[in-house]
C-alpha cells in the first residue's frame, strides 16, 4: 500500500491530507454504486519489470512484472475487501486456505503429510497431484467472474463498484529511457489490488466444489469425510484414490471449467506422486495424461511431502538448517551493526524456522536447536565473547531488554 502508482501519490500523502481528501473520495466511491465510472487515468497501472536471477535477460518471460496502482484505487479495493472478508468463510470451503481470514497455510501441508501416512498405513493405491495453473490470476475472464458474483447473491450496487475497477483498465510498462504506451487489459484480476486475491479464490471455488462433489473423482475417505482438495489460492493439491478413473474425469472437468473461466492447468508442468500404485498403473498414468511422475517427494507450498513418512524430517529440516548456517557464515564478515544483526535474525532466520515448525508434523531435536543457537550466537557476536547477558537479549523491550525471541 506504500508504493505510488502513475499519479505519484503514496499513502503518506493521503494520511496527511485526509481531512481534505476523504469527503471527496467518499462521494466518488458512493457514486460508483450507480452508473458513475472512474476516470481512465485512475485505473492506469505502472508495470515494473524485475529480472529473474540466472535467466536470459533478452527474453520477456524471464522478467517478473510488478504492477503499481494509484493509491485511491487501492483504498477503494481495500474497503471492498474488508466488506467481503467476513463472508468468505461461509462462501469458501475450508479446503481453500488462501487469503481467507482465520485460515493458515500449514493446515493443508499437515493434512498432506497425514494423507500420505494414511495411504501407507492402509496400503491403498493413491495419488498426490500438484496442479500447475498457468498464469492463474491473469486468466480469469470477467464475464464469468461477474456472473459468479451475481450467483453468490452479492448486492447489485456492490458489484457495480467492483465493475468500476474493471471498466477498461490500462497499464504501461516503465522502461528506463523509453516512452510509455498504455495498453488495455481485458481479463484477469489486477496485481497489487487488495481485492484481487479474494476475487480469484471466489472464481476458483466452483471448480473445487465440482471436484469435491463429483462421484467419479475419489478422494481419501476418513470417517465421514472425503479429502480430495487442498488449496492455497491457485496452489492446488489433490489426493486421489482410484487414480486412473479419477484422473480421466478430473481432466474433463478441468477442460470444461477452463472453457468457461479462462483458467488453464498445464498437466505437463504439474507433478504426481504415486503411493502404493503398481508399476503398470504408474506407466498408464504417465503416458495417458503426460504428467511428470515424482517417486520420493513432492514440493507443495514450500515443503517436501515424502512418499515415505519417515523421511519427512530429513527431507525438510536439515536442508533448511544447513542453508541457515551457511547464510549466517556468509553474513558474519559483512559490515552490519550489532542491532542490525539481531534484526536480521528476527526478520530472516526465525521466520524460516517457524514456518517449518508450523507446516510439518515432525519433532525437532535439542541437538538441532543447539546447533542453530550456536550459529546465531556466532553471527550476532562475530565470533567474539558475548558482552550482553542472554536474558537481556530475550527480555521484552518494555522491561529494558531487546525483545529477541
Amino acid at each position: 500500500m506504500k508504493a505510488p502508482g502513475p499519479d505519484g501519490f503514496h499513502g503518506g500523502y493521503y494520511k496527511t491530507f485526509k481531512k481534505i481528501l476523504l469527503p471527496h473520495l467518499t462521494n466518488l466511491f458512493n457514486a460508483l454504486r450507480g452508473e458513475t465510472r472512474l476516470h481512465p487515468d485512475m485505473t492506469l497501472a505502472d508495470i515494473a519489470l524485475l529480472p529473474k536471477e540466472g535467466r536470459d535477460a533478452s527474453r520477456p518471460e524471464n522478467y517478473r512484472p510488478i504492477s503499481l496502482l494509484n493509491f485511491d484505487i487501492k483504498l477503494l479495493a481495500k474497503i471492498l475487501a474488508d466488506r467481503l472478508n467476513p463472508m468468505l468463510t461461509s462462501l469458501i470451503h475450508p479446503d481453500q486456505v488462501g487469503f481467507i481470514p482465520g485460515r493458515q497455510l500449514y493446515e493443508n501441508t499437515r493434512r498432506g503429510a497425514d494423507l500420505v501416512w494414511w495411504a501407507g498405513s492402509t496400503r491403498t493405491p493413491s495419488l498426490l497431484l500438484s496442479l500447475d495453473a498457468e498464469k492463474a490470476f491473469d486468466r480469469v475472464t470477467w464475464p464469468f467472474l461477474f456472473r459468479l458474483l451475481v450467483r453468490l447473491g452479492l448486492p447489485d450496487n456492490f458489484i457495480n463498484v467492483i465493475k468500476a475497477l474493471y471498466e477498461n483498465p490500462r497499464a504501461q510498462i516503465k522502461l528506463q529511457g523509453a516512452s510509455c504506451s498504455p495498453f488495455t487489459i481485458s481479463n484477469g484480476t489486477r496485481q497489487g489490488c487488495p481485492l484481487s486475491p479474494i476475487l480469484f479464490v471466489l472464481a476458483l471455488e466452483p471448480l473445487l466444489t465440482r471436484i469435491r462433489q463429483s462421484p467419479h473423482i475419489q478422494g481419501v475417505p476418513l470417517g465421514n469425510h472425503r479429502f480430495t482438495v487442498s488449496a492455497y489460492a491457485d496452489d492446488i493439491l489433490l489426493s486421489l484414490t482410484d487414480p486412473l478413473r479419477s484422473m480421466r474425469h478430473l481432466h474433463d472437468l478441468l477442460t470444461h471449467y477452463g472453457s468457461l473461466s479462462g483458467f488453464k492447468v498445464n498437466l505437463t508442468k504439474s507433478q504426481a506422486m504415486p503411493l502404493h500404485m503398481s508399476p503398470e498403473m504408474v506407466a498408464d498414468m504417465a503416458s495417458g495424461f503426460r504428467i511428470p511422475i515424482v517417486r520420493t517427494s513432492l514440493k507443495y507450498l514450500g515443503v517436501s511431502l515424502t512418499s515415505d513418512p519417515t523421511r519427512l524430517f530429513s527431507a525438510n529440516i536439515p536442508p533448511v538448517i544447513r542453508q541457515i548456517k551457511k547464510d549466517l557464515e556468509d553474513w558474519t564478515e559483512k559490515p552490519i551493526s550489532w542491532i542490525g544483526r539481531i534484526h536480521s535474525v528476527k526478520m530472516n532466520i526465525l521466520p524460516r524456522l517457524l514456518f517449518l515448525f508450523q507446516a510439518l508434523p515432525v519433532a525437532v531435536t535439542r541437538r538441532d536447536l543447539a546447533g542453530i543457537q550456536s550459529a546465531i550466537d556466532a553471527f550476532v557476536w562475530q565470533n567474539k565473547r558475548r558482552r550482553v547477558a542472554r536474558k537481556i537479549l530475550y527480555r521484552p523491550k518494555t522491561r529494558g531488554g531487546l525483545g529477541l525471541p
